[in-house]
């Protein structure tokens, strides 16, 4: 684990170098749009290469994708968001509330998804070397994700709103539920049962952790969840007029409502 470790400290400090290249240099609208949408499409082509390779070259496209159950639908979290950060980048409006939900997702939901697959990398784990393509592949993949959610702060698209933050992350974690049970039962229907139980979408059927089989998605949403109103808060406090934080506004709107029933 120290070799991944180090490779991940030597990507981390290389998305920085990036980031802060980003900050620097890219300050047209057009080349703000124009990475927003290439970023994703490299990550999309990490995730494919090996799909890619044996289509070109080997022949063996096919069993591949048959083995990577990840290729054909988006199973686990960090898969959904590269598709959310491709799609945020293709749209035009980043102020739509579409693209607000998207950012939203890409950036909270992707920075916990992106670290783990990089620190906590299953591929590593169960063969710890990185002289395998496919190991590195899975590694670099997630660090090029993580580029991609953190040009969302960087380029100024991060906008705190602590009804809107949660309201989004709500509606991700029920998306991402339905993401989940629909793949299960694709597995389920078109290949077995125990096909299903081996994919595990979203880690719904069980949990990813042993020794702790009640760790299923809803517990994980959950927790989640509970995190995700703590930081918000957190962020509320710093960028909110005292006054005119959401506690503020939800006690104002409860006071409102009690004087309006007294008279």
């Amino acid at each position: 684990m120290k070799t991944l470790f180090i490779f991940n400290v030597i990507q981390i400090l290389l998305i920085t170098a990036l980031l802060f290249g980003v900050k620097k240099w890219v300050r047209s609208e057009r080349a703000r749009r124009a990475l927003l949408l290439v970023a994703p499409l490299v990550t999309v082509l990490f995730h494919y290469s090996s799909f890619l390779y044996h289509a070109l070259f080997t022949g063996e496209a096919v069993a591949y994708l048959a083995s990577t159950p990840n290729l054909i639908l988006p199973i686990y979290p960090c898969n959904v968001v590269m598709w959310c950060a491709l799609g945020y980048g293709l749209l035009p409006d980043k102020s739509s509330k579409i693209a607000l939900l998207l950012s939203d997702y890409v950036f909270w939901f992707g920075i916990a998804s992106t670290l783990v697959g990089m620190f906590a990398n299953v591929d590593f784990i169960v063969n710890p070397t990185l002289a395998d393509f496919e190991v590195t592949k899975s590694i670099v993949a997630h660090a090029t994700l993580l580029f991609n959610v953190l040009l969302i702060p960087v380029l100024g698209l991060l906008r705190p709103d602590f009804f809107r933050n949660m309201r989004n992350m709500v509606i991700s974690v029920l998306a991402m539920y339905a993401i989940g049970l629909y793949c299960n039962l694709v597995f389920e229907v078109l290949v077995s049962p125990e096909a299903a139980y081996d994919v595990n979408s979203m880690f719904i059927i069980h949990s990813p952790f042993e020794g702790a089989p009640f760790l299923r998605y809803p517990i994980i949403a959950a927790v989640a969840l509970v995190i995700y109103l703590g930081i918000f808060t957190v962020c509320d406090l710093v960028t909110t007029p005292r006054g005119n934080r959401w506690f503020d506004r939800v006690l104002a709107a409860l006071r409102e409502k009690q004087n309006a029933h007294h008279t």
